[in-house]
């Protein structure tokens, strides 16, 4: 690797967010004189106008990474911000944010009344992206690449549109990617007289001792199946079958098979066993992922590269990146691959980039959303760019350069979550995942619910 420099390349397997993934902390924060809402024509925009002047175009834009507790949102609002003042003659944006997940729920509720923002954050996949796509309310990245003369499709890796392809078309650019591993706090185990586990009966000796001392061995929860499904993929993924019996779900909607009944038996063990927290909703997803390990009351957790603005800088100084434990019947070597995707990506709806009156306000605002300023600002976030550029090793977040040599040079694959074939089928998974980690269900009732959701599918 070289010293100075650090390409951010998306391996060939590599397709966005957490699920998770990319929460932001914002909550209902907004940015200055920015909505939440969608009722555009009497929302304020940034530059204190009245959404119903007609005098310049209006474009709607509704993002998620809002507030200022992650250093990613914090920079890119600025960004934003600082576009829509300089512009603010030529075009009146109107800016629409929802805090992490909950901008799923807003585009939702958008989508069924008919009034879709002009631009709009979301994630990728079938289940997300299939509605709008077959009532053609998006632009096909191609279509967007003939009219832009900054923005082509060769500045992406092929591999990165994989989950916003649908019927042999890209239909979102590609903005975060993510890779999970890992990360144990050295000074736990060093205190307790233990090693960093290498096999799952070296996990269980050192769940004894955690246990007897009031401290969480696995600092994994799910809520609304963050961050759980990273935990039943990585150990789905090491088993037999685990990565090629799922690679079609999306086709076949066989999700039932030796393998995922085997990683949802020892996610029910792991539970039973008390690894993870006492209340695993209250600690999954978003920020309170990280909550006991920041603490120090949790020795290991899965990890991306966002929620290290979550961890406490002392914690960070005796935390280390390692293989999660291989299971017994390990037909894959937990050290031999990375899960990862495309996280979040950019859409552009048909109506505005149709829209003479706007196409070149929009086109002129997506092609600085996805401008190398923007995304080389985002990598001195800790947040990895889709895009192919190249990031300055001295200018990155300290733990962002760890995470990328770690992770380089591995195959990557994307969650299950990222292959569910309707919305139906990733809310039973996800909600499968809360009440399995939870205690609500054991591993049999989760693999046959899952299952009956994709029975279900016209």
């Amino acid at each position: 690797m070289k010293k100075k420099v650090i390409c951010v390349l998306i391996t060939a397997a590599m397709l966005m967010a957490s699920l998770g993934g990319c929460s932001s902390s914002g909550s209902s924060q907004q940015a200055e004189g920015s909505s939440s809402g969608s009722e555009a024509s009497e929302t304020v925009d940034a530059s204190g106008k009245s959404g119903s002047d007609t005098s310049v175009p209006t474009i709607r834009f509704a993002y998620n990474w809002t507030g200022t507790a992650d250093p990613k949102n914090a920079t890119y609002e600025k960004m934003i911000t600082d576009y829509v003042e300089e512009h603010k003659t030529e075009v009146n944006i109107i800016l629409e944010t929802a805090s992490g997940m909950d901008l799923q729920d807003k585009i939702k509720v958008d989508l069924a009344a008919g009034d879709l923002p002009d631009v709009f954050m979301y994630w990728g996949g079938e289940s997300n992206l299939g509605s709008m796509v077959e009532n053609g309310l998006l632009v096909d990245v191609d279509t967007y690449c003939s009219e832009s003369k900054t923005i082509a499709r060769e500045q992406w890796d092929e591999s990165t549109f994989l989950n916003s392809t649908l019927d042999g078309r890209e239909f979102m650019f590609p903005v975060e990617s993510f890779k999970w591993f890992c990360i144990y706090n050295q000074a736990l185990f060093d205190e307790y007289g233990l090693k960093i586990p290498t096999t799952y009966e070296e996990l269980k000796k050192c769940n004894e001792v955690f246990s007897t001392n009031g401290i969480t061995t696995i600092d994994v929860g799910s809520k609304g199946g963050d961050y759980g499904h990273i935990l039943y993929n990585e150990v789905l993924y090491q088993l037999a079958g685990g990565i090629d019996d799922t690679r079609d779900l999306a086709i076949d909607h066989e999700f039932s098979s030796d393998a995922t009944y085997e990683a949802a038996k020892y996610i029910v063990e792991m539970r039973d066993l008390g690894m993870y927290p006492e209340d695993t909703i209250a600690n999954g997803g978003g920020e309170n992922a990280a909550l006991l390990y920041t603490q120090s009351k949790a020795a290991m957790m899965m990890c991306a590269p966002w929620l290290f603005a979550s961890i406490g800088k002392d914690v960070l100084e005796t935390t280390v990146m390692a293989p999660f434990p291989s299971m017994p019947d390990a037909a894959v070597a937990p050290s031999d691959f990375n899960m990862g995707a495309i996280s979040e990506g950019l859409c552009i709806t048909s109506q505005a980039f149709n829209d003479p009156a706007k196409k070149a306000a929009v086109i002129d605002f997506v092609d600085f959303l996805l401008s190398d300023e923007i995304f080389s600002a985002l990598g001195k976030t800790a947040t990895m760019p889709a895009k192919n550029i190249t990031l300055d090793a001295s200018e990155l977040d300290p733990w962002m350069a760890k995470a990328i040599e770690y992770t380089n040079d591995k195959p990557t694959y994307q969650p299950l979550w990222f292959l569910m074939p309707t919305t139906d089928t990733a809310t039973t998974y996800s909600d499968g995942l809360d009440e399995m980690f939870a205690g609500a269900i054991n591993d049999e009732d989760f693999v046959m619910k899952v299952q009956e959701s994709f029975d279900n599918v016209e």
